[in-house]
This record gives structure tokens, sequence and C-alpha cells, in this order.
């Protein structure tokens, strides 16, 4: 095997877009202080090893077939510094110090090891998208992994196959705050919080993995696909609390422990996954501040629920949690009632019975219509929070009289609205 040194600064290919640095049976040796970049691609075939004491830096992909992880990972940075970038091959790398420049989404197409025992994923402002596969992080510190505006896109489900972290914190320390920085491929930052009360016993490779994903809020029945095991989203009675249940969940699992940890959990969530006058969807919440933790304990979900939302934040705290377990959120039922539909009403600004509209608590979406006995539109609304207050299209006080109404619409579980019938306008 030919053996390169580097000592010193070396540009490799800097006057060349679409190059590739290609080692197929070297071994490239950095020492501290040198730096090699690379405008192109990383390839490391089967024979060939990076042992990186210094920086490397590369701009497009890196790719590796080497069976011994490709990078010597106990020192050495490389810098992903080119834009939407790759790390893949037919065998794992393991990096010490990954840095993620620019905002480019950084996605891996295997799963990959950093971290060595003190080394940083540092994110920096860039998405990390998992693309269901695993990070390891071995550093067993919390500061192993750090952002300025950056976050790991976890979110896909079972199906696709989880896009899991897999954090080594191996004998855990009481006090650790270990911050798993998600977020949506949108980009909303979703943190997943794991403080540590007491410390777990690991047997070999200790580590708490993580994945999360969101299901589609208008579906009918939604919260699908369920995570691996679980079967039904049955609350205490054994009725389907799909409708009142958060679209997310999240999967922890405790690995190679004895004794596992006990943590205190913050689940973190987004509004459009719960709040029930989103466009579409099939919620059905009483309210925001019912939120509480779900866990599924094996064969069916544990109740009651747990936990203390925090609204202004969009987090959940549950505390005292050991092991491994599906979690979701989920909150109180809206108890839609019965429509009322007033028969009269009187638009005369003594503050009562002021307004005509359709009433109930699980509208959704309505088109209400109101036509004069000449078969002529007054008035027309989308709103289901809005009436009519008895004005015509001119913005004249309508005649006293009776009005024909037509109301077609959906209430929050799907189920259609069509109503008609008169109402009288009386001064």
């Amino acid at each position: 095997m030919k053996k390169i040194f580097f000592s010193a600064v070396f540009l490799f290919a800097l006057n060349f877009s679409n190059a590739q640095l290609y080692n197929s049976t070297n071994m490239f040796y950095t020492d501290a202080g040198a730096i090699v970049f690379v405008d192109g691609d990383v390839y490391n075939d089967t024979a060939g090893h990076i042992k990186n004491n210094g920086d490397i830096y590369f701009t497009q992909d890196w790719t590796n077939h080497e069976p011994a992880f490709g990078l010597d990972a106990t020192a050495g940075t490389v810098h992903m510094a080119g834009a939407n970038q790759l790390i893949k091959g037919s065998q794992t790398t393991t990096f010490n110090n990954l840095d993620c420049q620019n905002t480019g989404t950084k996605t891996l197409n295997i799963n990959t090891i950093v971290g060595g025992t003190s080394g940083v994923l540092s994110l920096n402002n860039a998405p990390f998208n998992l693309n269901s596969k695993t990070l390891i992080v071995t550093n067993p510190l919390p500061a192993a992994v750090t952002r300025n505006s950056g976050y790991i896109i976890s979110e896909t489900d079972p199906a696709a196959g989880y896009g899991i972290v897999e954090w080594r914190m191996g004998n855990t320390t009481a006090g650790n705050n270990y911050v798993y920085p998600f977020g949506t491929s949108g980009g909303t930052y979703l943190p997943f919080l794991w403080n540590i009360k007491t410390a777990g016993v690991e047997t070999s490779n200790g580590n708490m993995s993580v994945a999360t994903y969101p299901t589609n809020v208008t579906a009918s029945p939604n919260n699908m696909p369920f995570p691996t095991g679980v079967t039904n989203l049955a609350d205490g009675s054994g009725k389907n609390a799909a409708s009142y249940c958060l679209d997310r969940y999240w999967i922890l699992n405790s690995n190679n422990y004895s004794t596992n940890a006990v943590a205190d959990i913050t689940l973190t969530y987004r509004d459009a996954e719960w709040d029930n006058s989103v466009s579409g969807t099939t919620n059905n919440f009483a309210s925001e501040d019912d939120l509480k933790g779900w866990k599924w304990s094996g064969s069916a979900w544990q109740n009651p629920p747990v936990g203390i939302v925090n609204t202004n934040a969009n987090t959940v705290s549950v505390t005292g949690i050991s092991g491994s377990a599906p979690w979701t959120l989920t909150g109180n039922e809206l108890i839609c009632g019965d429509f009322f539909i007033p028969n009269a009403f009187s638009p005369n600004g003594d503050g009562h019975n002021e307004i005509f509209n359709v009433r109930n608590k699980c509208i959704k979406d309505i088109d209400l219509k109101i036509f004069n006995r000449w078969g002529n539109l007054v008035f027309e609304t989308t709103d289901p929070a809005q009436g009519w207050d008895g004005s015509t299209p001119k913005g004249k006080d309508g005649n006293e009289g009776v009005y024909a109404y037509q109301a077609k619409g959906h209430m929050n579980d799907g189920t259609e609205i069509d109503k008609k019938g008169t109402v009288t306008l009386m001064k």
C-alpha cells in the first residue's frame, strides 16, 4: 500500500470543478495543521484509508467502500464545505469532527458514525437529513452535537424506515441534558430533550436512540402509520382516540443497559399537528391546554396520559421516564353537541341575538348562503365563525321578513353538513 503524507496546506484540484480525490490503494496521512481542500468528491475505495489529524474540506459528496470505516475516528476534522452534499458508499464512515458548512442540506445515504471519543458534529446552519438512516454519535457528552440554526431531519415513518439518532452515552451521568436537535423538512425546529436524573449502567455501547415522524393531519383515520409494534390508538374506555391525538410520534429505545437511566423528557410539536382549525384536519381537540404525553406500554396506551404542556413553547415535559417506548401526545375530545340554528334573529343593536349562524363547536368548513323571498343571494360566507348581521350586499339593512338559508360543509370528523330552512329577520 502506498503512503501519502501531507504536513502543510494542500489544495487538491482547486482550479477544477467536479474534481475527485480518488483513494484506491493509498494510505493518506494528514498531520496536525495540514489542510486538504477537494473541490469535488472524496472517494475512498475498498483498499483506501485516511488517517486524518488535520482538516479535509470537500465540496461535493463523500463515498466510502473501505470496510475499516474509511477514516480513523479519533482525530482531525472533515468539513462538508459545499451546498447539498451526500455521505454514501457501501461501508459506513467514522468521522471524528464533522463540520457542516453553508446552508445546503447534508444527507445520509448510509448509516454514519460521528464523534470518536471527544469529536463533535457541528451542524452550524445546515439541515442534516437522516434519510431513513442511523446517525451514531459516539462522544458521550451533551456537547457532542452543536448548532446555530441547523437541525437534524428524522421525519420518516416505519414503512420508509426510521431516521434515527443513536447517542452512545455509556454509563450516563446524572444532570446531563442531551438535546436531539430535530427539525422538519420545512425548517421548524422540534428538539427532543433527554435530561438524565439517575444514571444508567451499560453492558456495552449503551445508547438512547430516538426517531420522530409526523402523520397526515387530513387523513381519516389520521395518525397513521403507527410506529412499529403499535396496533391501535384506543383510549382508556376502548374508544379510538385518533382524532384527539397529536399527528406526530416519537420512538425511544434504550439499548445495551443492565440498568436503564431515568430521565425527564421534553417533546416539541407544531401547532399544525394538533390544531383542529387547520384546513382539512381531522383533529377534534378540545384545547391545546389539555395535551399530555401518551406512552405505548407494549400492548396498550398507558393511562392516564402524563406531563405538563407549555403552549407558548409548544412542548410537553414528562418526568421519570425509563426504557423504550413509542410516544405521542393526546388531549381531551371536543364534545360537539347538537346543531343550533335559530329560526329568528334581531340585529337591532341591543346586544341580543344579533347574528344568524349555524352553531356547533366541530364545524370544520361551511358554505352558508342566505336568500331573500325572490331567491336573490343576499349573504354568503365560508367562515364557520362568521354569521349574517342582516345587511345586504350593498351595505343596507335588510328588510324584516322571512329568508331562506342553505348551509353545506363538513364536521371535523368528515361528516357532511347539509342544512336548509328559513329564518325570520326581526327589528
